[in-house]
């Protein structure tokens, strides 16, 4: 083969390798609905004759709750052992992700409950959305809609300063946090034309035409939209305005694409 039809045949086999891992990605996240649907009927709308069942649910995840973050643990040092050693860390970086899903899927139901159940109805096709953007979009635009759905997440808590302020002003510390990290964390990729330094290896995170400033506008907007909603409460037109940056996001990406 030419170089041409070289570099074609190499293009085919990165595109049906992110292929797969979307497909993946999506079937894991139709079988963690299908179970949350399973659970919202027999752990939360349960009948008297269903009590027993119920109770050793509860005490299933009073056990997954600590297992599951400690299995994540161990599969996350492997990993990063793996990779600091030149070796593959493909398969315990699979599991270490697949356990950590599960682990924050198992802490959220026992601390919350059905309000934990009814928001990993949304947060697993959310993070699914994010992981699709990840693979088939530029890297640049995955932070952007990171940071908006964090965005998303502070709106809908802000309202509840007043019945649950341990948990709303936690949030926004973190939310703060990570606005402010970002900003650096650009700033520096800026500075270096994407690169960064990762335990003394050199890691390439954006490309050197990237647009840092959607990044830095996206980290202003959420900062602006979430402090709107502590003041004002979780309107409408807030969601409005994230989902609105959002899809000018994706239509800016996309052609960047083409």
């Amino acid at each position: 083969m030419n170089k041409k039809e070289q570099k074609a045949a190499q293009r085919a086999r990165e595109e049906d390798v992110v292929l797969t891992k979307v497909l993946w990605w999506i079937l894991g996240a139709v079988v963690l609905e299908a179970l949350l649907l399973l659970l919202n009927k027999v752990y939360v709308h349960y009948t008297a004759a269903q009590i027993n069942m119920v109770l050793g649910i509860q005490a299933a995840f009073n056990v997954l709750a600590i297992v599951l973050p400690i299995c994540f643990v161990i599969l996350a040092v492997m990993a990063f052992m793996s990779w600091r050693g030149g070796r593959s860390a493909k398969l315990p970086g699979i599991l270490a992700g697949v356990s950590l899903v599960l682990s924050a899927c198992a802490v959220i139901i026992k601390l919350y409950y059905d309000s934990g159940i009814s928001f990993l109805f949304v947060a697993v096709p959310a993070v699914t959305v994010l992981a699709l953007i990840y693979y088939l979009y530029q890297r640049e635009f995955f932070f952007s809609a990171v940071l908006s759905a964090l965005g998303l997440l502070g709106v809908r808590i802000a309202p509840k300063a007043v019945s649950d302020p341990w948990t709303t002003y936690g949030y926004m510390v973190v939310l703060a946090v990570v606005l402010v990290a970002a900003v650096v964390f650009f700033r520096m990729l800026q500075t270096h034309k994407g690169n960064t330094k990762l335990m003394g290896k050199n890691v390439h995170v954006l490309p050197e035409n990237a647009n840092y400033a959607m990044l830095y506008v996206t980290c202003a907007v959420v900062a602006a939209v979430v402090i709107a909603a502590l003041v004002l409460g979780s309107l409408a037109v807030l969601y409005g305005v994230l989902a609105a940056w959002l899809l000018i996001l994706a239509v800016y990406y996309t052609v960047r694409l083409m």
